[in-house]
């Protein structure tokens, strides 16, 4: 049994092989090399954290124990003035550099001692990273690939493949790029700087901080955007009108516009239960932190100003690429 199923599948694999591809053709090793590669540092992205979350319960709970503590304010105090501790964040409240333990460790009493004890909230920590539009969209690239590799007959035709939904994907991925390159990556290293690290420190952090930059920031976009104007088959030119292009418009910054709402929304929750407004784990991004008075904002900037900023910088980056990439895709349909 075990034998003719494994058979049939064998069969059909090549089946579908052969009537989509052959050995020589570069799409199916973009694609897949594409897939396996951005599907890897995503898994990575999430284990990474969850595997330094655990290690960082175990040095809290031995911190604790070692120094007699009783109360989460005075672990970080003591936290605070013995050195550093990758489990301690900081950020910025009335003007001032306040300290917290990271947002998917939480803390407890047990026994009739009523000890101190940490423990480690994994699904806070899947919530947390799922709020970072990075990450929302190279999911969204990930399965427009995947799906292309697998019905590579259906781009350019319907559904996320269609050249509307490339265009979309695309010009979201974008922004994720122009966004990192322009904005996060500056304020990070000058972050960084500001701390006393060293500019290597500063640009290259840890290997696997590194690779997770690259793969999603920057190679993976680049690579990404490539495909759909030079490689992808589109629909026909007289499809792709100014109609189409309003469209694509209004989907894209509805979208948009849903995201900020919901990293928003879920800021003010985290904010109400006591993270900082202008830590990450309330806001992934300063231009969302839309309480932060100019005293705590970035270049002294109340956070809603930010934010209004970005909107505007956001919605022009979302039509003036859009806008680029239907233009260079009929463009290429025009030279066939």
């Amino acid at each position: 049994m075990n034998k003719n199923y494994f058979s049939l599948k064998k069969q059909n694999t090549k089946k579908w092989f052969l009537d989509n591809y052959s050995l020589s053709d570069w799409k199916f090793w973009f694609k897949l090399s594409f897939v396996v590669i951005l599907l890897a540092v995503l898994i990575m992205s999430y284990l990474k954290p969850i595997i330094n979350s655990s290690i960082y319960v175990s040095q809290i709970n031995d911190f604790i124990k070692t120094n007699s503590i009783n109360s989460v304010l005075e672990l970080i105090e003591k936290a605070s003035q013995s050195g550093s501790h990758d489990w301690l964040v900081s950020s910025k409240e009335n003007g001032e550099i306040v300290w917290n333990v990271i947002g998917s460790i939480s803390f407890t009493i047990v026994g009739e001692n009523k000890t101190l004890h940490a423990n480690y909230q994994p699904f806070e920590d899947i919530w947390f990273r799922t709020s970072f539009f990075t990450l929302l969209s190279n999911m969204l690239v990930l399965v427009w690939m995947t799906t292309s590799l697998v019905k590579p007959k259906n781009e350019g035709q319907k559904g996320l493949l269609s050249t509307n939904g490339a265009i979309l994907t695309a010009t979201f991925i974008t922004i994720t790029f122009l966004i990192y390159q322009l904005s996060l990556r500056p304020t990070v290293i000058a972050t960084s700087l500001g701390k006393g690290e060293s500019l290597t420190q500063a640009i290259f952090p840890s290997a696997t901080s590194v690779i997770e930059n690259e793969v999603f920031h920057t190679f993976g976009p680049i690579a990404f955007v490539l495909y759909v104007i030079l490689g992808m088959q589109h629909d026909s030119k007289e499809n792709i009108s100014t109609k189409f292009l309003h469209k694509n418009w209004m989907q894209g910054i509805i979208i948009l516009i849903s995201y900020g709402i919901y990293a928003i929304i879920r800021g003010l929750i985290k904010e109400a239960g006591g993270t900082p407004p202008t830590s990450m784990y309330a806001y992934p991004y300063f231009f969302l932190q839309v309480t932060t008075p100019a005293k705590d904002g970035l270049l002294g900037i109340p956070g809603i100003v930010w934010f209004f900023i970005f909107v505007v910088v956001i919605a022009a980056i979302y039509i003036g690429f859009s806008s680029l990439y239907k233009y260079l895709i009929i463009k290429r349909i025009d030279k066939k």
